[in-house]
């Protein structure tokens, strides 16, 4: 597996198929390989460029790695687009790799044709988050105290999180598993969301269009979070998929397929 360099880090990344570029952002707590199914169905349709997400997978992390942001996660995908040459490229992502896809798309639309954003857990456009948000800080500080940083994972793990960790239990058992080995990258990123500045008129501004998608399992305040950012993200559409009690790219990879090649640029 290749890897790049980018702002202190090695980054893992390979590619497969051919077709209009498509480079996909992992969520929290996932890598490269939670990928599979969606690349699957994309086939030979789509040059699908998938990548380790700092501290994720093959991908390293600063020393001490404990805080990220949106910008951060962003320029890293940045990295990837133009390590690989296939700007301009359609991004999906999905959780807190939806939020850097939207970051890069209004940031650098040179480097992109269209997103498509699977649940973004952009709280801070649901007023109603603000007290979920507060209750699972003090829940984790609570965690911590009681049971040291394996019982804060376990919270997360549990989806007790609803607005920090929303629809964490819905990862598949094989990463579930994992978050205890990886607790720095994520612990980094819980905080990550709810710090991103979110401007509205940048959102009206967007200049590439895009596919904000939830399924029935969406917790209620992700679902709020995507119907509020559809509706305020120039260009955007929103999109709900049958993906049973699994996230859209676990769940409905083939429908979320055919979402990603609507957004991808014709011939």
């Amino acid at each position: 597996m290749p890897t790049l360099s980018a702002r202190g880090v090695e980054l893992a990344w390979e590619q497969s198929g051919d077709g209009p570029a498509v480079v996909l952002l992992h969520e929290t707590g996932t890598g490269i390989s939670s990928w599979a199914p969606l690349r699957e169905a994309l086939g030979d349709r789509a040059r699908s460029i998938a990548y380790d997400r700092r501290g994720w997978g093959a991908s390293t992390a600063p020393e001490g790695y404990r805080a990220t942001t949106i910008e951060e996660q962003a320029e890293d995908a940045a990295a990837v687009i133009e390590e690989s040459g296939v700007a301009p490229a359609v991004l999906c992502g999905t959780g807190i790799g939806a939020i850097a896809a939207l970051d890069l798309l209004l940031g650098r639309p040179d480097l992109t044709v269209a997103a498509v954003l699977v649940e973004p857990p952009l709280l801070g456009l649901v007023p109603e988050a603000t007290e979920a948000v507060s209750r699972d800080r003090n829940a984790l500080e609570r965690a911590v105290a009681d049971g040291g940083i394996d019982a804060a994972v376990d919270a997360y793990r549990a989806g007790a999180l609803n607005a920090l960790g929303p629809g964490a239990e819905r990862l598949p058992s094989e990463y579930l598993d994992s978050l205890g080995e990886r607790t720095g990258p994520l612990f980094a990123e819980i905080a990550a969301p709810s710090a991103w500045r979110i401007s509205l008129p940048r959102l009206a501004g967007a200049e590439r269009p895009s596919t904000v998608v939830f399924c029935s399992s969406t917790p209620p305040l992700l679902r709020a979070a995507a119907e509020s950012l559809a509706g305020r993200l120039a260009g955007s559409e929103l999109r709900e998929l049958d993906s049973g009690a699994a996230a859209p790219q676990h769940g409905a990879p083939a429908d979320l397929a055919e979402l990603v090649l609507g957004r991808a640029p014709a011939g």
